[in-house]
Parts: structure tokens; C-alpha cells; sequence
């Protein structure tokens, strides 16, 4: 007896811990916590920021160091030939007058046969024998690399890395507006499915109730067989009735833990209740297209564009760009000798494109046609928006509307029957109509639990329409 207090004990316990008591903030809030997409949004987030900065880091000067090290086994070996050079005179003022050798008569220079002037003195030099060595040849510095001016292509470039930037934190809230959608409809469809198991529950009570009178009647012949296999049949799909409805509260309840992300078989409570009116506020005009991250994304989209058309043609304007290095060389021999140089060096480069057979104006234009595509896209899906707001409007006040008569069929289901029982119970209906009237009290109940799922369905498509989500 004590082992099985203990195991009941274990069961009760497991069972309170095991259940998640849920409201529909609460639900959004597990939602939005859970979420692959949000989790997915803020990676993209996290990438569109990386690529931000390393963008605007093209701004500043790169410093980097270099570094080489060859080795060549064979020495290069070559003569610069020697031979005869001509001499010159000093003069008074400093410069060097040729040593030309003169006619007697005329004080004009001889020229030779190969008609070139004679010297009167040559000086011989002898031939230069070099060997070079390339054996252990080394360079070690540092560099910084400014560009001053590439066409407006980094500029170009930055600007499309923050128009990333701010798209990826548009599609975070359009991430998001997007799960509490889901978690909304999960939350309002598990109510939906507990109060049609509420309703079916109750409509196999009434149908059971008069199986059991008319099986009594029947035993005591006071009813035919025929009106009992009747109201048999309708009790066999109370039951059916019932069972579905069970089952799609199961799967209702696994999905809204899919949803919020916890065990999907973990026992769920709801605090909320399908509430039959509009929620105050909820038709204020305080949204719009400017709210909407999907029109957000459509302007960012166009003004992307743009800064592709940029972009573009800076590969065909003038770039201006300056370097300077500090380095040291070794290990060259010239003769056997060698001699370590360290030096600094600086240097500008201009590239400036003349003609490319049309590339340029043809890119160019490709661009600018996509940069139209994405105008005119933008303009048709303004106009979709703008539906899609006016939709959801009347959707709601179609749903008002809809809960309204459908609580005013429920009542009168209800009290047709309770009019038909009684005049089945004193021999003025046939058990035909009151079945039949029970069915309509059932269905009608229903479709009121439909309407104010319903309604609480367009409420958040609404504010998701507006922006307001």
C-alpha cells in the first residue's frame, strides 16, 4: 500500500510539473524565444553587421608587411667589353672640350673613314668581368596602401553594406511580426478545438440522455424499436463527434508546443477564453504601409538598386591610389661582395580608362533597367498592401458580424430545443424533429465557436496588415 501512495504520488507530481499554464503573451513571448526564423533573422543580422564593418575599413590606409627569400644555385656571369674611348680638354669656364686632332692648314678636324672626327689621344679600358650571386636573397618590410580616389567604389560599396545593415534589422521585425502570427493562430485554434470538445461533450450528453429514455421506454414498450435505433445512430456520431474533436485538441496542443518550443506532448493550460467582441483599438487608423517591414524591404530594395548603378560605374572612372614602404635587402653579391640596402619608397598609381567598346555605357544601363524593375515592383505590391489592409479590415467586421448572428442562431437553436423536447416528451413531436433539433443546436453551437476563433484570427492579420503586429 505504502509503494502504491508513493508511485501516485510520483504521478501527481509529474503531472503538475508537466504542465505550462499559457496566455497569449506568454505565448508570444516563448514564441519569439524559440523561433528558427527569429534565430535565423538575427544570424542574418549578425553577417549584414560583419560585412558593414569590414566595408567601412576600406576607408583607411591597409598596413601590411612583406617579406621574400629566394636562392639561385648558378651565378650569372657576364663581360661588359672594353675598348678604346675618346679624350677630352678641360677648359677655362670648367667644361670638357674633345681632343680632336686638327688639319695643319684648315684648324678643321680630320675625320677617318668611318666618318667620325680623330681624337688625338684615346684611353684604353679594359673588359669588366661581373658575376652575380643570387644565394640566399631576402627583403623584409612594411607597406601602406591609401586609395584617394577609386571612382566612388568604396564609397558605393559602404553605403550598399548599411542599406544590408538596415535590411537585415527590417526582416528581423518582419521575422517576427511573422511568428507571432503563427504562435496566434496555434494559440486561438488549441482554444478553438477545447470548446468544440466542450460542445461535442455536451451534445453526446443530450443525445445520450435520450438513448437512456427511450431504451427504458422501449423495455416498458412504451417506444418503438425504430425510434430507438434512431437516436442509436445519432449517438454513434455524438461519439465520433466527440473523438475527432479530441484528437484535433491533441494535435492542436502539440502544435502550439511546436510553436512556443517546449515538449510537444507537454500538457498545456489556457487562461484565455474566445471573447465575442472586437478588441478597443483594434480598427484605429494608426497603421499603415509605412509600418510595414514588407514595404521597409521594398524601399531598401530600390535605393539598393541605386547604389548598384554606382557601383557599376566606378569601374570605368579614373582611380588614384598611394603607397608607400620601408624595406630591407640583402643577400646579393656582385663579385663575390655583397651589400645590405634599407630603404623607403613611395609611389602613386593613376588608372584611367579611355575606351571599352561600349562595356561600360552597356552595364550601366543593365543596372539602371534593374534599378526600374525593382520601382515598378515596388508600386504593384503598394497597391497589394493597400488591399490586403482594406481585406483585413472587412474581414474583421465580417467576423463581427458573423458572431453576432451565429450567437443569435445559437439561441435559437437552444430554444427550439428545448420547444421540441417538450413536445416530444408529451407526444407532439417525433423523435425525427427532436433529433434533428438537437443537430441544430449542436451545429450552430459550433459555428459561433468558429466565428470567434475567427474573429480573433483577423484581429491579428489586421494588426500583422498594418504593421502594427
Amino acid at each position: 500500500m505504502k509503494y502504491i501512495l508513493v508511485i501516485l504520488l510520483s504521478c501527481a507530481c509529474t503531472s503538475l510539473f508537466g504542465q505550462v499554464h499559457l496566455d497569449l503573451e506568454k505565448c508570444r513571448e516563448m514564441a519569439l524565444e524559440s523561433s528558427k526564423k527569429m534565430a535565423i533573422a538575427a544570424k542574418q543580422g549578425e553577417k549584414a553587421e560583419a560585412a558593414w564593418k569590414s566595408y567601412r575599413a576600406n576607408f583607411l590606409p591597409k598596413i601590411s608587411a612583406t617579406g621574400l627569400y629566394a636562392y639561385m644555385q648558378k651565378k650569372t656571369s657576364f663581360t661588359i667589353d672594353g675598348g678604346y674611348l675618346p679624350t677630352f680638354v678641360p677648359q677655362l669656364d670648367g667644361t670638357l672640350q674633345p681632343n680632336l686632332l686638327l688639319n695643319p692648314l684648315t684648324k678643321e678636324p680630320l675625320i677617318g673613314p668611318d666618318g667620325n672626327p680623330i681624337f688625338n689621344q684615346y684611353a684604353f679600358m679594359p673588359d669588366i668581368d661581373l658575376e652575380l650571386g643570387l644565394r640566399g636573397v631576402y627583403s623584409a618590410g612594411l607597406m601602406l596602401e591609401q586609395p584617394i580616389y577609386m571612382g566612388g567604389k568604396v564609397r558605393s560599396a559602404y553605403r550598399m553594406a548599411s542599406i544590408g545593415k538596415e535590411m537585415a534589422e527590417i526582416n528581423e521585425e518582419y521575422s517576427r511580426a511573422e511568428v507571432i502570427t503563427e504562435a496566434d493562430e496555434a494559440y486561438w485554434q488549441y482554444l478553438r478545438v477545447v470548446e468544440l470538445v466542450a460542445s461535442a461533450g455536451k451534445y453526446k450528453a443530450v443525445v445520450s440522455e435520450l438513448v437512456r429514455n427511450l431504451t427504458d421506454a422501449f423495455e416498458t414498450g412504451m417506444a418503438s424499436r425504430n425510434d430507438l435505433l434512431k437516436a442509436q445512430v445519432r449517438l454513434n456520431e455524438a461519439e465520433l463527434m466527440l473523438q475527432k474533436a479530441e484528437n484535433g485538441r491533441a494535435l492542436a496542443s502539440m502544435n502550439l508546443c511546436r510553436v512556443i518550443g517546449i515538449d510537444l506532448h507537454a500538457a498545456v493550460m489556457v487562461s484565455d477564453s474566445l471573447q465575442e467582441n472586437v478588441t478597443p483599438g483594434i480598427l484605429d487608423n494608426s497603421g499603415g504601409l509605412e509600418r510595414r517591414p514588407e514595404y521597409n524591404l521594398l524601399e531598401k530594395e530600390v535605393e539598393l538598386k541605386g547604389r548598384e548603378v554606382a557601383l557599376t560605374r566606378s569601374d570605368f572612372l579614373p582611380e588614384l591610389g598611394v603607397s608607400a614602404s620601408y624595406g630591407f635587402h640583402g643577400g646579393i653579391s656582385l663579385n663575390g661582395k655583397s651589400t645590405d640596402v634599407s630603404s623607403f619608397t613611395a609611389m602613386a598609381s593613376l588608372k584611367i580608362p579611355l575606351y571599352n567598346w561600349g562595356e561600360g555605357r552597356g552595364k550601366i544601363k543593365a543596372m539602371k533597367a534593374e534599378r526600374e524593375m525593382s520601382r515598378l515592383k515596388m508600386e504593384e505590391m503598394t497597391q497589394l498592401m493597400l488591399l490586403e489592409i482594406a481585406r483585413a479590415r472587412y474581414n474583421i467586421e465580417d467576423a463581427c458580424t458573423r458572431v453576432t448572428l451565429t450567437r443569435k442562431s445559437l439561441c435559437q437553436a437552444e430554444e427550439n430545443l428545448t420547444v421540441s423536447k417538450n413536445q416530444y416528451e408529451v407526444g407532439m413531436e417525433t423523435i425525427t424533429n427532436y433529433l434533428e433539433a438537437q443537430a441544430q443546436w449542436q451545429k450552430a453551437w459550433s459555428d459561433w465557436i468558429d466565428a470567434k476563433a475567427e474573429l480573433r484570427l483577423s484581429e491579428t492579420k489586421y494588426l500583422k496588415a498594418t504593421g502594427r503586429l
